[in-house]
Protein backbone atom coordinates (compact mmCIF):
# COMPACT_ATOMS: atom_id res chain seq x y z
CA UNK A 1 0.00 0.00 0.00
CA UNK A 2 1.44 2.91 -1.37
CA UNK A 3 0.55 6.68 0.02
CA UNK A 4 0.92 9.81 -2.37
CA UNK A 5 0.55 13.06 -1.00
CA UNK A 6 -0.29 16.00 -3.76
CA UNK A 7 0.13 19.37 -3.15
CA UNK A 8 -0.65 22.03 -6.47
CA UNK A 9 0.58 24.70 -4.16
CA UNK A 10 4.32 24.86 -5.12
CA UNK A 11 4.34 27.83 -2.00
CA UNK A 12 2.86 25.38 -0.07
CA UNK A 13 5.53 22.65 -0.62
CA UNK A 14 8.40 24.60 -0.29
CA UNK A 15 7.16 25.52 3.46
CA UNK A 16 6.30 21.70 4.20
CA UNK A 17 10.01 20.26 3.15
CA UNK A 18 10.98 23.26 5.06
CA UNK A 19 9.21 22.26 7.91
CA UNK A 20 10.31 18.70 7.52
CA UNK A 21 13.74 19.46 7.44
CA UNK A 22 13.77 21.14 10.47
CA UNK A 23 11.89 18.55 12.76
CA UNK A 24 14.60 16.32 11.90
CA UNK A 25 17.66 18.65 12.61
CA UNK A 26 15.99 19.43 15.71
CA UNK A 27 15.57 15.64 16.51
CA UNK A 28 19.41 15.27 15.77
CA UNK A 29 20.06 17.98 17.98
CA UNK A 30 18.41 16.69 21.02
CA UNK A 31 19.29 12.96 20.83
CA UNK A 32 22.81 13.80 20.56
CA UNK A 33 24.37 13.03 24.02
CA UNK A 34 25.46 16.08 26.04
CA UNK A 35 28.54 16.57 27.81
CA UNK A 36 27.72 15.79 31.93
CA UNK A 37 28.43 18.89 34.37
CA UNK A 38 30.56 17.80 37.31
CA UNK A 39 28.37 18.20 40.49
CA UNK A 40 28.97 20.90 42.23
CA UNK A 41 30.49 22.95 39.64
CA UNK A 42 29.10 26.13 38.51
CA UNK A 43 30.55 27.96 34.72
CA UNK A 44 32.35 30.74 35.59
CA UNK A 45 30.46 33.86 34.97
CA UNK A 46 30.60 36.22 31.96
CA UNK A 47 34.51 38.31 32.47
CA UNK A 48 35.75 36.02 35.11
CA UNK A 49 38.28 33.56 34.74
CA UNK A 50 37.67 29.65 35.95
CA UNK A 51 39.78 28.86 39.17
CA UNK A 52 42.74 27.31 38.39
CA UNK A 53 42.55 23.39 39.56
CA UNK A 54 45.09 22.24 42.01
CA UNK A 55 46.77 19.24 41.18
CA UNK A 56 46.74 16.28 43.32
CA UNK A 57 48.99 15.83 45.69
CA UNK A 58 49.51 11.97 44.43
CA UNK A 59 49.98 11.29 41.09
CA UNK A 60 47.74 8.10 40.97
CA UNK A 61 48.79 7.36 37.25
CA UNK A 62 51.98 6.40 38.29
CA UNK A 63 52.05 4.75 41.79
CA UNK A 64 51.82 1.22 41.55
CA UNK A 65 48.66 -0.62 42.43
CA UNK A 66 48.12 -4.04 44.34
CA UNK A 67 45.04 -5.80 43.61
CA UNK A 68 43.83 -3.02 41.50
CA UNK A 69 44.06 -0.62 44.27
CA UNK A 70 46.23 2.08 45.38
CA UNK A 71 47.86 1.12 48.43
CA UNK A 72 47.07 3.59 51.65
CA UNK A 73 50.16 4.22 52.47
CA UNK A 74 50.89 5.68 48.75
CA UNK A 75 47.91 8.30 50.05
CA UNK A 76 49.54 9.24 52.89
CA UNK A 77 52.47 11.67 52.29
CA UNK A 78 54.26 11.20 55.77
CA UNK A 79 53.57 7.15 55.15
CA UNK A 80 55.34 7.55 51.75
CA UNK A 81 58.40 9.18 52.60
CA UNK A 82 59.16 6.52 55.66
CA UNK A 83 58.13 3.67 53.19
CA UNK A 84 61.41 5.96 50.78
CA UNK A 85 63.24 4.78 54.29
CA UNK A 86 62.05 1.51 54.42
CA UNK A 87 59.72 1.91 57.80
CA UNK A 88 55.69 1.19 57.36
CA UNK A 89 53.06 2.30 59.23
CA UNK A 90 52.33 0.06 62.55
CA UNK A 91 49.50 -1.92 62.09
CA UNK A 92 48.16 0.11 65.56
CA UNK A 93 48.02 3.40 63.56
CA UNK A 94 44.92 3.58 62.58
CA UNK A 95 43.28 3.44 66.08
CA UNK A 96 45.81 5.83 67.50
CA UNK A 97 45.16 8.32 64.84
CA UNK A 98 41.31 7.59 65.63
CA UNK A 99 41.63 8.16 69.40
CA UNK A 100 43.72 11.14 68.85
CA UNK A 101 41.17 13.38 66.59
CA UNK A 102 38.45 12.16 69.10
CA UNK A 103 40.61 14.11 71.65
CA UNK A 104 41.73 17.07 69.38
CA UNK A 105 38.78 17.02 66.29
CA UNK A 106 39.54 20.21 64.80
CA UNK A 107 43.19 21.78 63.04
CA UNK A 108 44.91 23.43 65.67
CA UNK A 109 46.02 26.16 63.46
CA UNK A 110 42.67 27.20 62.25
CA UNK A 111 39.77 25.11 64.11
CA UNK A 112 38.83 23.03 60.70
CA UNK A 113 37.06 20.45 61.31
CA UNK A 114 35.66 17.56 59.15
CA UNK A 115 37.02 16.46 55.39
CA UNK A 116 40.99 17.23 55.46
CA UNK A 117 41.75 16.75 58.78
CA UNK A 118 45.32 14.68 59.62
CA UNK A 119 46.92 13.43 62.35
CA UNK A 120 50.66 14.92 62.22
CA UNK A 121 53.79 13.46 63.46
CA UNK A 122 55.80 15.87 65.27
CA UNK A 123 58.88 13.88 65.29
CA UNK A 124 58.34 12.25 61.75
CA UNK A 125 58.16 8.58 62.24
CA UNK A 126 60.82 7.03 59.67
CA UNK A 127 62.99 9.01 62.29
CA UNK A 128 61.57 8.36 65.89
CA UNK A 129 59.74 4.91 65.17
CA UNK A 130 59.51 4.91 68.70
CA UNK A 131 57.38 7.75 69.14
CA UNK A 132 54.89 6.55 65.74
CA UNK A 133 51.95 5.64 68.58
CA UNK A 134 53.14 8.14 71.01
CA UNK A 135 50.33 10.41 72.04
CA UNK A 136 52.58 13.42 72.88
CA UNK A 137 54.09 13.40 69.35
CA UNK A 138 50.83 13.81 66.99
CA UNK A 139 48.97 17.16 66.43
CA UNK A 140 45.65 17.48 64.81
CA UNK A 141 46.44 20.13 61.37
CA UNK A 142 44.40 20.12 57.72
CA UNK A 143 45.23 19.49 54.52
CA UNK A 144 42.56 21.49 52.79
CA UNK A 145 42.50 23.91 50.02
CA UNK A 146 43.75 27.79 50.69
CA UNK A 147 44.73 26.22 53.81
CA UNK A 148 47.33 23.66 53.84
CA UNK A 149 48.09 23.83 57.16
CA UNK A 150 49.79 20.17 57.92
CA UNK A 151 52.43 21.09 54.72
CA UNK A 152 53.06 24.35 55.69
CA UNK A 153 53.24 24.28 59.32
CA UNK A 154 54.11 21.05 59.71
CA UNK A 155 56.51 19.97 57.31
CA UNK A 156 57.54 23.47 56.30
CA UNK A 157 56.61 23.22 52.81
CA UNK A 158 57.96 20.07 51.63
CA UNK A 159 56.69 16.32 53.00
CA UNK A 160 60.60 15.46 53.17
CA UNK A 161 60.81 17.85 56.17
CA UNK A 162 59.79 18.57 59.77
CA UNK A 163 59.03 21.57 61.74
CA UNK A 164 60.27 20.46 65.31
CA UNK A 165 58.42 23.64 66.75
CA UNK A 166 55.26 23.01 65.22
CA UNK A 167 53.18 23.66 68.32
CA UNK A 168 54.84 26.95 68.64
CA UNK A 169 53.60 28.26 65.35
CA UNK A 170 49.94 26.87 65.28
CA UNK A 171 50.14 29.54 67.82
CA UNK A 172 51.54 32.11 65.64
CA UNK A 173 50.37 31.34 62.21
CA UNK A 174 46.83 31.04 64.40
CA UNK A 175 43.55 31.33 61.42
CA UNK A 176 46.05 32.71 58.79
CA UNK A 177 45.61 31.31 54.91
CA UNK A 178 48.33 29.19 53.36
CA UNK A 179 49.32 32.71 51.48
CA UNK A 180 49.67 34.74 54.13
CA UNK A 181 51.69 32.09 56.05
CA UNK A 182 53.79 31.93 52.97
CA UNK A 183 54.42 35.50 53.05
CA UNK A 184 55.39 35.72 56.84
CA UNK A 185 59.04 36.20 56.81
CA UNK A 186 59.77 34.18 59.91
CA UNK A 187 58.36 31.28 58.05
CA UNK A 188 60.84 31.91 55.52
CA UNK A 189 63.32 31.80 57.70
CA UNK A 190 62.00 28.44 59.11
CA UNK A 191 61.45 27.21 55.90
CA UNK A 192 65.39 28.07 54.95
CA UNK A 193 66.74 26.43 57.78
CA UNK A 194 64.56 23.32 57.67
CA UNK A 195 66.03 20.00 58.75
CA UNK A 196 66.06 17.86 55.23
CA UNK A 197 66.29 13.95 56.47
Amino acid sequence: MNIYITVDNPLFAAVLVIVVLLVFILAIIHLRPRPRRQRGYSAPRPGRQAPARKPPLVNKNVIPKVNGRIPSWQKDAGARVANQYGRARSPQWPRVAHEHLSHEPACVVCGHRGKGLQVHHIKPFHLYPELELDPKNLITLCEVRGRTHHLLIGHLDDWQSYNIRVRADTKRYSHQSAPAIKANPTWQKEVAQRPMP
